[in-house]
């Protein structure tokens, strides 16, 4: 979802439904913002609730000024935390935009194609047990099938969107389900991004 920038932190993207330059910006709920300032250093900055959401419809109405289309998304701060976690974003009010960005397209058909990351030291943690990885020799073929596999993705014409994952959690989502789906690791990524937007409709 990245094809312009505004201005540095502000993603903005041609919608690919009304062909517009798009842009999303993120809004806490009011009972967790007290707690998004203890997490959010620059949150600090505002005396309360009303004077933020006051500076994202600013934010809000400047884009509109400037022809992109802003709209304000919903986002929750558990699953903003566990993306934050697994991107190892630094907590600010361009994350919070950036998660509302990658999980939007959940909420609206089609849905993204999702396709995991797997770090160096993941994969060189867990290349032998787990099937998705076993057949590549080192990190370097991997990286070249993981390549391809998005420029194959890339030809459906649908957005889309990557998400790092932890190899241990993958492992134990496998084992719950008491079957080998070790090679769908892109399918875990999937659920895991669709779960995250899932808590926005709550």
């Amino acid at each position: 979802m990245n094809d312009s920038t505004l201005d540095p932190g502000i993603l903005v993207f041609v919608d690919r439904q009304t062909k517009a330059e798009t842009a999303v910006i993120a809004i806490l709920a009011e009972d967790e913002f007290k707690r998004a300032q203890t997490i959010f250093p620059e949150l600090s900055a505002y005396r309360g609730f009303e004077e933020w959401r006051e500076s994202r419809e600013g934010l809000q109405m400047g884009l509109a000024m400037a022809g992109v289309a802003a709209k304000m998304v919903p986002v929750f701060l558990a699953p903003f935390l566990a993306w934050r976690r697994l991107t190892r974003t630094a907590p600010t009010e361009r994350a919070l935009d950036a998660f509302a960005s990658t999980i939007l397209p959940f909420r609206s058909a089609p849905e993204p194609v999702v396709l995991a990351v797997v770090s160096e030291q993941q994969f060189a943690a867990y290349s032998r047990n787990v099937a998705a990885l076993s057949p590549y020799r080192d990190y370097r073929q991997w990286l070249r099938h993981r390549r391809a596999l998005r420029a194959r993705a890339a030809t459906s014409g649908l957005p889309i969107e990557e998400l790092p994952i932890l190899m241990g959690d993958f492992v134990d989502w496998s084992e719950c389900l008491g079957q080998s789906y070790a090679s769908s690791i892109d399918r875990y990524a999937h659920l895991m991004l669709e779960h995250f937007a899932d808590d926005l409709d709550k």
